[in-house]
């Protein structure tokens, strides 16, 4: 299933992806998407991001020599943006350069918040940094953490009190509603928020992911469940 539509992000051309357990992946696998479409594709931060490796179809762009927007946004290919900060990480572009931004690619995309590459967070008062004019917020919360001790797994658990007072508490259902329900109220509104449930590699995972949703759809929080075969994830809705 095409990856956008199994998130709900038909005609949502400015996205956030916040969250933990595999955001960068599922950040990148949106724009290839976009690109195989011909589509024009600008990746950034609102916070920080690794730098990647240019390839053929991926070009990194530092923000204080573009110019245009229109120069680096090609169709068919993806441009990164930001400016070097050490340690191989980025930050995004000006808030000045924000509007020419959103407005020059068809699909503009940005990572929200740092997780420490654990598969769960709590979020502080500080993030997700969510810009003006952002269509969908996507969280990502990674089922590798499922039945694993809060603070193994958990960047920042100490702001959980439930994990605050059981640091050892193994992760289950409620666990996770409770921090996707965290992570939406994070985000902020009047977003459209979506919930992408990664690292659902096996049956028990699948069913838990199962699970999950049909608890979020109470809460008017649409899911689906992300898994890979081979190197490019596979999605549905749940």
């Amino acid at each position: 299933m095409q990856l956008s539509n199994a998130l709900h992000l038909t005609g949502a051309h400015s996205i956030a992806i916040c969250g933990a357990g595999g955001k960068t992946t599922l950040l990148y696998a949106l724009a290839e998407e976009a690109r195989r479409e011909n589509r024009r594709v600008l990746v950034t931060t609102s916070t920080h991001i690794l730098r990647p490796e240019q390839t053929d179809v991926l070009h990194v762009w530092d923000a204080a020599q573009v110019e245009s927007f229109d120069a680096i946004c090609i169709p068919g290919r993806i441009a990164v943006i930001g400016t070097p900060c050490g340690q191989k990480k980025m930050t995004g572009i000006a808030p000045m350069q924000l509007d020419a931004a959103m407005q020059t690619a068809d699909l503009f995309l940005y990572e929200a918040d740092g997780s420490r590459r654990l598969p769960v967070k709590c979020h502080n008062a500080t993030e997700p940094v969510i810009w003006f004019g952002t269509h969908a917020v996507v969280g990502v919360l990674g089922l590798s953490a499922l039945g694993k001790p809060a603070r193994e797994i958990c960047h920042r658990w100490q702001l959980d009190p439930l994990f605050a007072a059981r640091p050892d508490k193994p992760l289950d259902t409620d666990d996770f509603v409770r921090l996707a329900l965290e992570c939406r109220k994070s985000a902020g509104y009047p977003h459209r928020f979506i919930l992408c449930l990664n690292q659902c590699d096996t049956h028990e995972q699948r069913d838990v992911a199962k699970e999950i949703a049909a608890q979020l759809a109470i809460h008017g929080i649409p899911c689906a469940a992300a898994f890979f075969l081979g190197a490019y994830p596979e999605m549905t809705a749940l």
